[in-house]
Formats: C-alpha cells, sequence, structure tokens
C-alpha cells in the first residue's frame, strides 16, 4: 500500500462546525481521510467524535464548513445521499430488522432490488455479495440468532454494498467478542488494503495501535493532533486524550477521609448485557462508610450493568450484592437497606417531569409520617418538607407548585440529589451527577455528595469524568472490559495511570 504522504484524499471535513443550543459539539474542525488507510479517531466521552462522523455520514447537517469527496465539495441532506457519494456508516447500536433473514435485511432499501424477488433469490444476491466482499455470513439465519459479531458484519455487508468507499465504524468492537474483534481487524485492514477507506472511533488504545495507519485525538470538539501510527504508542495517546489537567493534579486531590464500617459489597459479580453479551466479569469491591468510591471507564464497558446491579434492576448471572449485609434481591430490597440513587437520567428515572416539585420531593417518603396519615397524603406536611428541601438545596424558585419540567438540568439535579443524600439512608449511587451542568449546578452537586459522605454516608460514584473522579473519591476503580483492571487510593491516584488502564493497557 502507498504511504500516507502518497494517497489522495477520499474525503475531507472542512471547518465543520456542529451547535447544539449553547453547546458547541464541534469547532470549525479541518481533517482528512486517506483513500485506503484505516484511520482512528480519539477522544474523552463527548470530545465530539460521534458528532462529527454523524456529520460525515449525513445524519447531522453542520452548521458551518463543507464536506469535500475525492476532491469534490457534497451537500448532504440524508445518509441515503451520504451513501450515494460513497459514504455510509455503521453505527454501535445495530439497525437491523430481528424477525427478518440476512438476506431479506441486506435487500432493505437497496437500488438493485427492484419489484418482488422469490426467498431463492434473495439468498443467492446475499451470497454474491458476501463472495464479492469477502464477508463470510449465512443468507438464510434469521437476524436474532445471530451473535453480535455476525451482525456487525451483515451492517458492514450491507453498507458496502450500497456503494460505500469511505466506511465509518463507531466503536466496532463495544459488542463483540475478542476473537469477533480480532476478526474484525484482520478484515478492516483487508478492505484498506482493496482501496476502501475505513474510520474507526475507537477508545481501545491497543486496538487502535493494531490496526490503524494513522490517529487523529479530539478533545472538547476540537482537532488535538493527527499522527502516524508509528509514531504513537499508549502512553503518547493516553496522554492526549486525556492530559488536559495532568500539569495540575495536585487541585483535584482532597485529604482521604478515615472510612468506617462496610455498607456496600459487591461480590464476584458476572452478568451480561441486554443482548446477552458478558459485560461484567467477577467484580468483587467494598464501600465503607465515609467513603466515596469512583468507578471510571469509558461508556460501555459494564458501567450501566454495574448500575443496575447495585440499584437490585438487574440480576447477576453471579455473585452477589449486599447493603450491611443483606443481601440485595430487587429495588424493593434494596430502598428497603436503605440505598438511595442519583441516575444519570435525572428527568427520566429520577424525577417526574411532569409533577411539581412538592410531589418529587416526597417520593422517598410519601408513605411516612407525619407526610401521610391514614393512607392519605397532607398536603400542608409535604408542602412544608418541600419547602425546607428547597431551600436546603438553594433552587431557583421557592415554589414548590412548579413543575419540574420547567426546572434547569442544574436545578433538578439538586432536587434529585437533596432528595436522596439524606443521612437515613447508608449508600449513595451517583451516576455522572454533574454531566451536562453549567459550573456553578455542578460544583453545588459535587459538594453535596462530599458533605454527606463526610456526615456518615457511603458513597459509589460511577463518572465518565477523570476529574471529577480524582476530586472526589477516595478510592478509584478502573472498569475495562467489565473487568476492575485497577485501583487507587486518592493519595496514588495517577491521571497517566489511569487514561491508559481505561484506554485497555495493563496495570
Amino acid at each position: 500500500m502507498a504511504s500516507a504522504d502518497e494517497q489522495s484524499d477520499a474525503l475531507t471535513l472542512r471547518g465543520i462546525e456542529k451547535r447544539f443550543g449553547e453547546l458547541v459539539a464541534v469547532k470549525r474542525l479541518t481533517l482528512s481521510f486517506k483513500k485506503g488507510e484505516v484511520h482512528a479517531l480519539l477522544g474523552e466521552n463527548g470530545a465530539g467524535k460521534s458528532t462529527l462522523m454523524n456529520v460525515a455520514a449525513g445524519f447531522l447537517t453542520p452548521d458551518e464548513g463543507e464536506i469535500e469527496v475525492d476532491g469534490r465539495s457534497i451537500s448532504f441532506g440524508s445518509p441515503r445521499a451520504s451513501l450515494a457519494a460513497g459514504i455510509g456508516m455503521v453505527h454501535q447500536h445495530f439497525r437491523l430488522v430481528e424477525k427478518f433473514t440476512v438476506a431479506e435485511n441486506l435487500a432493505i432499501g437497496a437500488d438493485d432490488v427492484s419489484g418482488v424477488l422469490s426467498p431463492r433469490q434473495l439468498v443467492e444476491r446475499a451470497r454474491a455479495l458476501a463472495e464479492k466482499f469477502d464477508i463470510d455470513i449465512d443468507p438464510t439465519s434469521p437476524i436474532w440468532a445471530l451473535s453480535e459479531g455476525e451482525k456487525q458484519r451483515v451492517e458492514i455487508l450491507r453498507t458496502l454494498s450500497r456503494g460505500a468507499r469511505v466506511l465509518i465504524l463507531d466503536e466496532p468492537t463495544a459488542v463483540l467478542t475478542p476473537d469477533e474483534a480480532e476478526r474484525l481487524c484482520r478484515n478492516l485492514r483487508r478492505m484498506a488494503a482493496e482501496g476502501t477507506t475505513v474510520i474507526f472511533i475507537s477508545h481501545k488504545l491497543n486496538e487502535v495501535l493494531n490496526v490503524a495507519d494513522r490517529i487523529s485525538v479530539m478533545r472538547h470538539g476540537a482537532l488535538l493532533q493527527t499522527k502516524d501510527r508509528r509514531d504513537c504508542t499508549i502512553e503518547t495517546l493516553s496522554k492526549m486524550m486525556f492530559e488536559e489537567h495532568a500539569a495540575s493534579d495536585e487541585h483535584l486531590r482532597h485529604q482521604q477521609r478515615a472510612s468506617g464500617d462496610e455498607v456496600l459489597a459487591v461480590s464476584h459479580l458476572s452478568a451480561r448485557d441486554d443482548r446477552g453479551v458478558p459485560a461484567l466479569l467477577d467484580v468483587s469491591f467494598v464501600v465503607r462508610q465515609r467513603e466515596i468510591v469512583g468507578v471510571v471507564g469509558v461508556a460501555g464497558n459494564g458501567q450501566k450493568e454495574l448500575e443496575q446491579l447495585v440499584t437490585g434492576d438487574r440480576r447477576p448471572d453471579e455473585g452477589s450484592v449486599a447493603i450491611d449485609g443483606v443481601g440485595i434481591h430487587g429495588i424493593r430490597s434494596a430502598l428497603r437497606a436503605g440505598l438511595a440513587y442519583i441516575p444519570e437520567d435525572r428527568k427520566g428515572t429520577g424525577l417526574v417531569p411532569s409533577q411539581s416539585i412538592w410531589r418529587n420531593a416526597i417520593l422517598r417518603n410519601y408513605l411516612e409520617e407525619p407526610i401521610n396519615r391514614r393512607g392519605l397524603i397532607r398536603g400542608r406536611h409535604a408542602r412544608s418538607f418541600a419547602s425546607e428541601l428547597v431551600a436546603r438545596v438553594e433552587l431557583s424558585t421557592s415554589d414548590t407548585a412548579t413543575l419540574v419540567h420547567q426546572l434547569s438540568g442544574g436545578n433538578a439535579q439538586k432536587l434529585l440529589a437533596g432528595r436522596e443524600l439524606e443521612q437515613r439512608r447508608r449508600i449513595v449511587i451517583a451516576v455522572n451527577p454533574t454531566q451536562g451542568l453549567d459550573i456553578k449546578a455542578a460544583d453545588a452537586v459535587r459538594k453535596a455528595l462530599s458533605e454527606a459522605c463526610d456526615n456518615g454516608l457511603a458513597i459509589l460514584l460511577i463518572s465518565a469524568d477523570l476529574d471529577e473522579a480524582l476530586g472526589l473519591a477516595d478510592r478509584i476503580l478502573v472498569l475495562y472490559e467489565g473487568q476492575i483492571t485497577g485501583e487507587f487510593t486518592a493519595n496514588q491516584a495517577d491521571r497517566d495511570n489511569i487514561g491508559m488502564l481505561m484506554g485497555g493497557a495493563k496495570q
């Protein structure tokens, strides 16, 4: 294959900017992808990688900038138009019809399928495509019967069969077994050798180093740097991705608290995700009274399943969860044992947006005296309780009749955190508690968590924000591909080491 300098550009994104309200997800970014290369795109959660590629693939329209394919400026209005120009994207969550066969899925929306074809003709067409693109798949199999790796091959084959010369893969190995991931990487190298441009969005640094020709790193919507693979190591990539505040790590650290008795015990926990793929593998740890334990990792490495297991919302395949020695076997048992929960989806899971502040404020104690008397909610006591909570968390309004959907994200989160962080609780599960908040609101929520811990609560912080974990946690656990790959006390925590573990390096 020709060197990167000798290859011509298959796709150029020039001055691309994409805004969502006040949030600038991609900032006037210019980046070119060469014909016949595997180009990896890296960055922390929220760096803008997927947004940029959704612009390239026609799923989003840029607010500024232009897109060039083979040197010609193109205006995309839809994914179909983008694919017609030779750019196709395979998303992390597959878009296949589970009840249909492979052959039927490959035929949906295809230009060369006109009229009514018999099942035999569809199978013959699918076999011809599989042979043409050297992708092994059974055309007669229904999608629901396939493994995640096989489903991905169907998605790739469907995209290539539509004429894609630039193939964008968003976290393509997130749901694959190691063997499937290795096979995919071999196939990507073969496709590149045959002239296809492959854009590979990933957080797994060792995988990127094995498959990519060039590597670009994004941070906060901007392009930080593009480097040849031969000039990269796990260490250099990790520093580019995670080292924004490395020079001032010390300001993030706090004096480690003196913890108390064990409250939460997670023992040899293993579980599968909703697709049946192993998500957690033999995970064990404890959280003690007056201790914040932070679990960090790139999204999709088992955090969601861990959250569901410790809150009683999912049953494990193996292992157990206990609060104060009492086994957790469902949401009700977790709540009875003293669990408090600050979910990531504050207005969808944590609060009822269509209801008032006062009704949301009493959701955890509406059956208790003095709010409840003989099965009836006493409005005066409920509103008094809510008013005290509103004052304590310094909500922007004192009117407890205000509907929650009228609150800003920061005020909604302060209401939720204030309700959950009561001293009658034993353990708080906080998931990305400051995501999407402005600096002032985020600081208020972090202060509330820290004070609750100082007053005796145990806190499990599951966060995609490494700085947040460094600033709050007494211990940090790194979760990668469903396993704890590193553990650090607040005094030991080192951003570089943690960042490399998050990317797949060994401790």
